[in-house]
């Protein structure tokens, strides 16, 4: 009988919970693949609440049960991955066969010096973050040196030194940091992969070469221009992050477009500059000599062309491991719907209610993730629901962006609607897979794209910036599985109004409110049954991709990874 060695990996994700939730799932998906592997996630403070919320759900309660062999011993207690794992005899340890959460610590990383808030803010975040940067360090280096205490934490896989890290990106001071402490405790380099929660196509036009048609290249080399020319670097920032200029921009697998329509509605989004000032170092990250490999959550077969050009481009191993989700997901075994909240219980019973109203598949759910908002233009968000009420179309919009601000008036006016149902915070997840839904109104980031897929829905999307014009123009150009709309997009100079398909965005209400009606009919009639279908062909794509395809052979080649 072969004997598998023990194995031990290392997470340091980004605070953003679109970056940590597919982290985290691809963590666990890992877990449970490689019946070897160990797990230790270092987390920042403000965050552990909802991961360990995520963890309590019903999605995850498989990884508290047993292999079958051990069914008659009791099940572990949720919080079991807190505690310090105590040894029996080593030879029995060996048989035992483990829960996933047995092979799983988190760390909260935090320094003596930092109080926590009462409440998180912009500033105890921004705290927080460098907090974090100051403090992950010192983890790293004890965990690397097998040492049993971390700054009073206790690590239950001391015996078990790490074999390879995965991190975000967007934590661009990782590899600096491992050749530091691997120089320090004089060891060899354990293999670093970085994470990328995006498609192939807007990882490669994030990150590929500025001459070979890169934007963040270009937006680092004007910004240190002009800060040498000394301008202030905030306003060298705030001039050039995300800037357009009205050039034709192609990326590889999509359309051509001109390079504003990728970054459609960021003229809607007030963000600092501060906000992009983190951003910018994540390509000396990406293609920092030690990094041995990308990890993207999407599925190569939906975009060989952008994989083929991403692997050429970086001259690494890009993982396709495809969207990540339980097993059980994947068989449509979607947990009891259990409500957390007020908020939760009234779109519950809204949603049910409209099923016996409307019948199944009658509800839109509007929802632009926990980001982004046009809050330059809050105006958009009125014409879509005035729209949705005009043509009867009953509907479920929740606003959980810190952006946004809906107006007094407008919240009346919704909440005597009886078809319509807003609240700041919707349970996603449950949303998408209930009987009435049957659309979705997206920003088209990389979750929500990946749980419309699941649930194959349609999709109206309202890109903003990121990687969105780039899921959008997949889903819309190439699948041909989403609406993109066109009138209400909005962006950075006047004379930017022209698509590069020869669409004139007027943006003009009566412009956008006919758009929105034309679409809602469309989806509404033989055209929306037609999105449905093609969905669902794409997500059996993606789901062949993962039970058997290339999705399924990077998961184990990642597991693997250190061999």
């Amino acid at each position: 009988m072969t004997i598998v060695k023990p194995s031990h990996f290392v997470v340091v994700p980004l605070g953003m919970w679109g970056h940590l939730r597919p982290l985290l799932h691809l963590s666990l998906n890992l877990l449970h693949l490689h019946s070897n592997l160990h797990l230790t996630i270092l987390i920042p403070p403000s965050i552990k609440p909802r991961v360990d919320s995520e963890l309590k759900s019903n999605s995850f309660a498989h990884i508290y049960t047993k292999s079958p062999s051990n069914s008659g011993t009791s099940s572990p207690d949720k919080n079991h991955h807190l505690h310090h794992y105590h040894k029996t005899d080593k030879e029995e340890q060996e048989k035992e066969n483990k829960a996933i959460v047995d092979r799983l610590q988190i760390i909260t990383c935090i320094s003596e010096e930092f109080e926590l808030p009462k409440e998180w803010s912009p500033e105890t975040m921004a705290k927080e973050s460098m907090d974090y940067a100051k403090t992950v360090p010192l983890f790293l280096k004890s965990l690397l040196s097998e040492q049993h205490n971390l700054d009073h934490t206790i690590n239950k896989f001391q015996d078990i030194p790490p074999n390879f890290m995965i991190f975000d990106t967007f934590q661009a001071f990782i590899p600096d940091v491992m050749k530091s402490v691997m120089l320090e405790i004089q060891k060899p380099m354990v293999p670093l992969i970085a994470f990328v929660p995006s498609n192939a196509s807007a990882t490669w036009h994030h990150f590929a070469k500025e001459e070979n048609g890169g934007f963040l290249y270009r937006m680092i080399r004007l910004v240190e221009e002009d800060i040498a020319k000394g301008r202030d670097p905030l306003e060298a920032y705030a001039e050039h992050s995300f800037a357009t200029y009205g050039q034709v921009r192609a990326v590889p697998g999509l359309p051509t477009k001109y390079d504003y329509e990728w970054w459609p509605n960021m003229a809607t989004v007030p963000m600092p500059p501060q906000a992009f000032i983190p951003i910018l170092p994540s390509t000396k990250a990406v293609n920092d000599e030690i990094v041995t490999g990308l990890i993207c959550p999407t599925a190569a077969e939906i975009e060989p062309v952008a994989v083929e050009a991403l692997e050429k481009e970086l001259g690494k191993r890009i993982y396709m491991v495809g969207p990540q989700f339980p097993d059980s997901t994947w068989a449509g075994q979607n947990p009891e719907r259990k409500a957390q909240n007020e908020d939760d219980g009234r779109v519950y019973e809204f949603l049910d209610k409209m099923k016996g109203k409307y019948g199944s598949k009658s509800v839109i759910y509007v929802s632009l993730g926990s980001l982004f908002f046009p809050a330059a233009r809050p105006e958009l968000i009125r014409f879509i629901l005035q729209t949705l009420k005009e043509c009867s179309f009953p509907f479920v919009f929740a606003y959980a962006s810190a952006l946004a601000s809906i107006p007094e008036d407008l919240l009346e006016e919704l909440n005597v609607q009886e078809d319509a149902c807003v609240v700041k915070f919707a349970p996603q997840w449950d949303v998408l897979n209930h009987e009435a839904i049957g659309y979705f109104l997206s920003h088209c980031g990389s979750n929500s794209t990946a749980e419309a897929v699941i649930a194959e829905l349609p999709i109206m999307a309202m890109p903003f910036t990121a990687d969105q014009g780039e899921f959008t123009a997949l889903l819309s150009e190439i699948y041909k599985v989403a609406i993109d709309l066109k009138q209400i997009k909005t962006f950075s100079k006047p004379e930017f109004n022209k698509l590069y398909d020869g669409t004139i965005v007027e943006g003009t209400e009566a412009a956008i409110k006919k758009e929105l009606k034309d679409t809602f009919e469309k989806i509404r009639g033989e055209e929306g049954k037609n999105m449905r279908q093609r969905m669902k062909d794409l997500k059996a794509q993606v789901r062949k991709s993962w039970e058997n395809g290339r999705s399924k052979q990077d998961m184990l080649a990642l597991g693997r990874c250190f061999e």
